[in-house]
């Protein structure tokens, strides 16, 4: 966890570095909550909080619409409700490698107002496990005794800008490759599947001339 600390905090100083000089595309921070669950393990809700926290570059690709690449840290997994038995809590810590098609509204225009402060936005995420934690109570659940090192998210969302610095961004997120496999099942649907909904602060420290 320090390592991450560290490695975002380098790349913090250098979007700082790059500030004073000529740019072409934006360039920021971003972090914020992430409440998920595990799509497969027997139970049902958005148990498990954990957090997220990363940086993120924006080249724009035409008057509305950008191309963002990110780089965070976030913790996913699932957590057994109140009134489920036996308890679970499965804790799985990702570095996400996010790339982000992002359209602004702009064009939009509803009751003289224009929807500039919208961006809708959708992409894949190649997501990188560093480490996990699966809790007594249900280690004997899972055939397949590891979690897979490799997974990629499909990404959804959108972010309102709350001014040219500051915006809050919402996305819902879901695994397309298996976060876990179980071995001898006959559909790929019926593997381990990451979900999640995040909500982060975003800001922008760097903006394209």
């Amino acid at each position: 966890m320090k390592k991450i600390a560290v490695l975002l905090f380098a790349i913090s100083l250098s979007l700082l570095g790059l500030k004073s000089q000529a740019q072409s595309f934006d360039g920021g921070l971003t972090g914020g909550v992430v409440a998920s669950q595990i799509n497969g393990d027997g139970y049902g809700g958005f148990h498990q909080i954990g957090w997220t926290a990363g940086v993120f570059g924006r080249i724009p690709s035409g008057r509305w619409s950008s191309w963002q690449l990110e780089m965070k840290y976030s913790l996913y997994g699932a957590h057994s409700d109140i009134k489920e038995t036996p308890e679970m809590n499965i804790r799985l810590h990702y570095i996400e490698m996010p790339i982000m098609f992002r359209y602004n509204l702009g064009g939009i225009n509803i009751n003289g107002r224009h929807m500039d402060f919208i961006t809708a936005e959708i992409g894949l995420s190649g997501d990188f496990l560093i480490k996990s934690k699966q809790e007594a109570g249900y280690d004997g659940g899972f055939d397949n005794p590891s979690w897979a090192f490799f997974s990629v998210t499909g990404n959804i969302g959108l972010q309102f800008d709350i001014n040219d610095r500051w915006g809050i961004n919402i996305r819902s997120m879901n695994s397309l490759i298996p976060c876990r496999w179980k071995p001898n099942v006959g559909s790929y649907f019926l593997h381990y599947f990451n979900i999640a909904l995040q909500a982060t602060v975003v800001y922008t420290i760097i903006h394209a001339h």
